[in-house]
């Protein structure tokens, strides 16, 4: 056995790989919004632009980069009446069967609060979502719902003249008034606005991003202790500057492998323990090719005096860190960026690094994160690719199959690559996969991209359930999300019924008997009622007798405990249209009635079925009479 690295894993289908909130993702969507809300500095034009939303259900919200368009677009939906309906955002995707919407009109329920954010859209999506605009708007009015739109970063097709009395511009937000607010939020009680040091007012005038700003809070609310409000303010502001020259004059005075593989290691293993530094660096002095110290082990100098070399610390608590604030960040973007042969090797050395013992798993994912950001600058997503399939290999160790998960978290978190993230996810959703890979996107499509995608992740949920053999964490995960959400049953509801492949048709037949219990008024609706009948049809004739007999008397008990008629009729009604008054099902039917359900209802089922059978006797066509020539 290897004694740096943990023994070989069998796969739990049970375990968990994620740390997230046990709450709902809409419970989540919804606190980030009002906690956006709360830290909001109103920009010039955003009365205006809540004026158009309120009279005209939407309004489309453009402005420069970096003042804040979209977080100005959600708190426009946070500040409408909350009496009602949902806030959810909406992430418009090629339609799977190449004839649907982009932008499917029952997404949108009674009252909702929809954010359609296209800052970073291509031009083929938002040519389709303009052709389908006027469509969803009218829909959208129909149900009192309101809809912020924000516009794409590079100029592409014109805005249609027929949208343009919805468009409103932000202007940038104050700028004290915005850190102000972070650093409310944070428990730093100084007042920005009455007392802002020379230092904070320079950085200030040269227009930081809300992004920026919001970095910028962090990093003073982390230095409150010793010291004034100044000096936290010169403190964040130093971490807050760009280290790359420190580095580039450090790397030069650092002649040997091993020495920069140290500060290499240090730089993506900040505050880790000792340990783990100490081992990473050997690991990546292997990887390298790097000569080791030869001499007595005796003879070696000692970690602290190495880590003083390359300007890191051993801390008191044992971990290792750089005193000097954004130095490991500079240091990690610094051999990714200007030793590009670099990237080969630590994609190699990181493979095996998140395997070390002396790793604990917050180390562990933020070794992961730190590795996912540097591929995502230079868009090297298939270097995370290949990771993701190596961490969740037939052989795969838990720490392996927890970094996958924190790598795919952190990229469909990443509003800059959340795209990529979510296109790599839909492709390994539709192939055959490992277990272990099954099991992790299960879990980033409920916990993760739910939050702020929950139409894709139903998507991929979905694919990987119908895929999924035998049935197990798949579809157990997508049957948790859809439950208790009236608008994602009902789009689970519609992919069962309409899907175009016969391939997935056996197993949305079964998914679709495993479904929690539906709203009833599923069944007095004309769409939802159409598709209860094509699911049940579909389940008489491509499962087992025994499977959709039992979901049968559950349906029809459920019928037993209602008092509206026209529920219990519809209910009787769907399950005798789909039988297409086949007899052996329509007799399976009837005996399990007898059975489940009292003799009230077993009555009204007999006759709902008598009558069905008379007219379709009725309405065959006379037989011919021939006669002889």
């Amino acid at each position: 056995m290897n004694t740096q690295y943990g023994d070989v894993y069998n796969y739990n289908a049970g375990a968990q790989f994620l740390a997230t909130p046990p709450v709902t993702p809409r419970r989540v969507a919804e606190d980030q919004l009002i906690a956006l809300q709360r830290q909001f500095a109103r920009p010039p034009g955003i009365n205006a632009a809540f004026d158009v939303l309120r009279r005209e259900h939407t309004v489309i919200v453009e402005g420069a980069p970096g003042t804040g368009r979209s977080a100005a677009a959600q708190v426009l939906l946070c500040e409408l009446p909350r009496d009602h309906g949902t806030y959810h955002e909406l992430t418009p995707e090629k339609p799977e069967s190449g004839s649907g919407r982009w932008l499917a009109l029952d997404l949108i329920g009674s009252q909702d609060r929809m954010l359609l954010d296209l800052s970073r859209a291509d031009a083929e999506t938002w040519h389709a979502v303009q052709a389908e605009l006027s469509d969803f708007r009218h829909e959208l009015i129909s149900k009192r719902a309101f809809l912020a739109i924000v516009l794409p970063h590079a100029a592409m097709d014109p805005l249609s003249s027929h949208f343009a009395h919805l468009r409103k511009e932000i202007g940038r937000p104050d700028a004290v008034e915005a850190l102000t607010r972070h650093l409310r939020l944070l428990g730093v009680d100084e007042w920005v606005r009455r007392d802002t040091p020379q230092a904070l007012q320079t950085y200030l005038n040269t227009d930081p991003s809300m992004l920026e700003l919001a970095r910028l809070a962090e990093r003073i609310a982390s230095l409150r202790g010793p010291g004034d409000f100044a000096s936290w303010c010169e403190q964040a502001l130093s971490a807050q500057t760009d280290r790359a020259d420190e580095v580039a004059l450090l790397v030069p005075r650092l002649e040997e492998g091993r020495e920069r593989a140290l500060l290499l290691a240090s730089a993506l293993l900040h505050r880790a323990r000792s340990e783990a530094v100490y081992r990473g660096t050997n690991e990546l002095v292997k990887v390298a090719g790097s000569a080791h110290d030869e001499r007595p082990l005796l003879e070696h100098r000692g970690l602290s005096d190495r880590l003083q070399a390359a300007n890191a610390r051993l801390g008191p608590d044992g971990r290792v860190h750089f005193p000097s604030p954004g130095f490991a960040e500079a240091a990690r973007h610094y051999f990714w960026t200007d030793l590009p042969d670099v990237r080969d090797l630590l994609s190699k050395w990181i493979r095996t690094a998140v395997r070390l013992r002396e790793l604990d798993p917050a180390d562990r994912g933020a070794l992961v994160e730190r590795f996912t950001d540097l591929c995502v600058q230079t868009g090297e997503f298939g270097r995370l690719d290949e990771l993701v399939r190596a961490w969740t290999s037939e052989s795969a160790r838990p720490s392996e199959v927890q970094a996958a998960a924190h790598l795919l978290k952190r990229g469909v978190e990443n509003e800059r690559s959340g795209g990529e993230f979510r296109a790599m996810i839909y492709g390994w959703s539709t192939s055959h996969i490992t277990a272990s890979l099954r099991a992790v996107l299960a879990e980033v499509c409920e916990k993760v991209m739910s939050v702020h995608h929950p139409e894709p992740a139903l998507v991929r949920l979905h694919h990987l359930a119908r895929l999924e053999s035998p049935p197990g964490v798949a579809r157990d995960a997508l049957l948790r999300y859809v439950d208790g959400d009236r608008r994602l049953q009902r789009r689970l509801l519609a992919r069962l019924a309409t899907t175009q492949s016969s391939r997935h048709h056996r197993a949305d037949a079964d998914l679709f008997l495993s479904l929690p219990t539906l709203p009833s008024d599923f069944l007095l609706t004309p769409a939802t009622r159409e598709w209860l009948t094509l699911c049940w049809r579909s389940a008489f004739s491509l499962t087992a007798s025994e499977q959709w007999a039992a979901c049968a008397a559950r349906w029809l008990s459920t019928a037993d405990e209602a008092t509206a008629p026209a529920l219990i009729d519809a209910t009787v009604t769907v399950l005798v249209d789909a039988s297409d008054l086949r007899y052996p099902i329509l007799t399976r039917i009837y005996a399990e009635a007898r059975r489940a359900v009292s003799p009230r209802l077993a009555a009204l089922l007999l006759d709902t079925i008598t009558a069905a059978q008379r007219k379709h006797f009725d309405q065959r066509p006379p037989d011919l009479e021939v006669t002889s020539s």
